[in-house]
């Protein structure tokens, strides 16, 4: 659940970010657009982990669940990390 949280204040803050970055083009207000997105990436890679760590100990009948959660966490990270790789070249 802190996960969770984590991602829709990180989403939140991606959101201010990029509005902030519109608004007026900078070192640090890009700075901002690349942290954020590098953020969501380690979220979603402490995700993965856990994920994996439950579908080791799960049951055959919601193992899956577990391997869909670290999958749709890889993800999220890569295109986290691909923002955030956009953002810096751009």
């Amino acid at each position: 659940h802190e996960l969770a949280r984590e991602f829709v204040r990180l989403g939140e803050e991606d959101a201010a970010a990029y509005a902030a970055f519109m608004e007026d083009k900078n070192e640090v207000t890009r700075a901002r657009t690349i942290e954020v997105p590098e953020r969501i990436a380690e979220v979603a890679d402490e995700v993965v982990a856990i994920a994996l760590r439950a579908a080791d100990r799960l049951s055959t009948s919601v193992v899956g669940d577990a391997e869909a959660a670290a999958e749709l966490a890889r993800a999220c990270a890569r295109v986290a990390r691909g923002l955030a790789e956009l953002n810096r070249s751009g």
